[in-house]
């Protein structure tokens, strides 16, 4: 008879690959480098669960400076409904429950289990998909995020996500992306930033953050000229009308919607200026 031995443990990294496969065949699209990045921005934040030393399942509870994000929440279908993935989630959220603030990124039949475990609803997030074209003519506005100082952007990433995430953001410009790109003002001041990055079908944009429209579209446009016939997948939070108005305007489909969620604490970003979440993975 089996032992049925359940263990948790930090994932390795020929772990996090695993998960990432979990990740594709759920259908979320993961980026190619999403892995080492992810790693990056909390090595021992990662997690899968062996059943008699097997993996069955995995959950991310990521600790930033002043947030905590959980995510990758995925169990092997012949799995489900045996507890196994209750354990896990509830190790994500005790590593997770000193930091001030909580969230994560919830499938809509999920959303209900969430809220029983005591998250809310922050806002609703839609994933536009389609084809988008490079600019005309550059934009002398527009220049790459790693010639600008690390500490100006450090500082509007946080105005503009869940909060500070020095390592994270480190990792997501310098390896987790193909192009980032920070849009200046005549007084050099930060108003726009987008990345872009290789996922397993076609292109990821994440995140487009913007003063106004226009420096938004802008910012699309530049990072769909990296790539030829670019097609890309954009996570629109759908309060903002702007940012949907953007994504009609570029012939977008909306695919799948998903919920940001809390635990105890509201996020305090302005959504009206976020275009497209970095990550739902990890926020």
């Amino acid at each position: 008879m089996a032992s049925n031995e359940f263990q948790i443990v930090v994932a390795s990294s020929d772990q996090v690959k695993w998960i990432m496969k979990m990740v594709e065949d759920e259908g979320w699209n993961p980026g190619c480098k999403d892995p080492i990045t992810f790693q990056l921005s909390d090595p021992l934040g990662i997690f899968v669960g062996l059943l008699n030393g097997e993996v069955i399942g995995c959950v991310a509870g990521v600790q930033y400076e002043d947030f905590g994000f959980g995510g990758l929440f995925i169990m092997m279908k012949k799995y489900r409904g045996k507890g196994y993935g209750m354990k896990l989630f509830l190790h994500a959220l005790n590593r997770l429950r000193k930091c001030p603030k909580i969230g994560l990124d919830a499938v809509l039949e999920q959303v209900s289990n969430y809220q029983n475990a005591g998250f809310q609803t922050f806002h609703h997030t839609m994933r536009y998909i389609g084809i988008v074209s490079k600019l005309d003519f550059p934009c002398n506005h527009i220049v790459d995020a790693k010639s600008v100082s690390f500490d100006k952007l450090l500082q509007y990433d946080r105005c503009h996500s869940p909060g500070l995430r020095k390592c994270f953001l480190a990792a997501w410009i310098n390896l987790g992306t193909d192009r980032s790109l920070v849009y200046l003002d005549d007084n050099q001041n930060i108003q726009g930033f987008g990345a872009i990055r290789k996922a397993n079908d076609g292109y990821k944009i994440g995140p487009l953050y913007a003063e106004s429209f226009q420096i938004a579209e802008s910012l699309i446009h530049a990072l769909a000229g990296t790539f030829d016939k670019c097609k890309l997948a954009l996570d629109v939070p759908i309060p903002n009308k702007s940012a949907v108005k953007l994504a009609e305007k570029l012939q977008l489909k909306g695919e799948f919607e998903t919920v940001r969620m809390c635990y105890t604490q509201p996020f305090t970003y302005d959504w009206n200026t976020v275009y497209g979440l970095t990550c739902l993975e990890l926020g």
